[in-house]
């Protein structure tokens, strides 16, 4: 089974240049001080909220009446919300122009979402139920950074120690790899146990920016997470 699940032609070609030109437009990219509190510029990640034009709710019902809504429902059940602050622009570098203070996405799981890593004891029980769509708004993958998934989708929450490039590269060599290589508008859909992170390499001439959105069953927000907004969607 594949760690994730790849849907092609997910957006059209018209919304993918009205989002990205929205996002564009966005001052934050310009990297002045002060900086928008809305935008990490050491992972280049704007908030979507802060795209006044993108209207998350109507992109999340579009995406739902199709393959990905069929992929939500299956793991996460009939009704669904979506966390507004968990919403994100990403934009990822090649090499030759990559700001000084961007470094890309290190492994990580979406389902640790608001975990106290430090102060914890456990993980145990700690690994959100959630769904994460992954949209290419340019491609990516080939001569652009893309995502690297290791292994399948997972049901623990992973410490720490077990994040290390080292620890994972022992626990999952290339054949146990995923790269997907996407066209604007593909989109990528997985659980919050995937084990991910940037890929790119020396070799790439071309940035790429994605949008993110993040799935819940609907009911109660999970207590680490009930200071997001969120919405829900039938």
């Amino acid at each position: 089974m594949p760690a994730a699940a790849i849907v092609r032609g997910a957006v059209g070609r018209a919304s993918v240049e009205a989002w990205l030109a929205a996002i564009d437009a966005h001052p934050a990219w310009k990297r002045q001080s002060p900086l928008d509190p809305a935008f990490n510029p050491h992972s280049s990640s704007l908030r979507a909220v802060s795209v006044a034009s993108l209207d998350l709710e109507g992109i999340a019902a579009a995406l739902l009446a199709g393959e990905v809504g069929r992929l939500a429902r299956t793991r996460l059940g009939r009704a669904l919300a979506l966390d507004l602050d968990q919403c994100w622009v990403r934009r990822q570098y090649a090499p030759v122009n990559q700001p000084a203070d961007h470094a890309p996405h290190s492994w990580h799981q979406d389902g640790a979402l608001g975990f106290d890593f430090l102060g914890a004891t456990s993980t145990e029980g700690a690994l959100l139920a959630m769904l994460t769509c992954w949209i290419a708004l340019t491609p990516c993958g080939d001569d652009a950074p893309g995502i690297e998934f290791a292994g399948s989708d997972r049901t623990d929450l992973l410490p720490l120690a077990a994040l290390a490039d080292a620890e994972v590269g022992a626990c999952h060599p290339q054949p146990d790899r995923m790269r997907p290589v996407l066209e604007a508008g593909d989109a990528l859909v997985f659980g919050g146990g995937v084990l991910h992170h940037t890929h790119v390499a020396a070799t790439m001439t071309r940035d790429r920016t994605s949008l993110e959105l993040r799935f819940f069953p609907a009911g109660s927000p999970p207590p680490r997470l009930r200071g997001d907004r969120f919405l829900s969607l039938h």
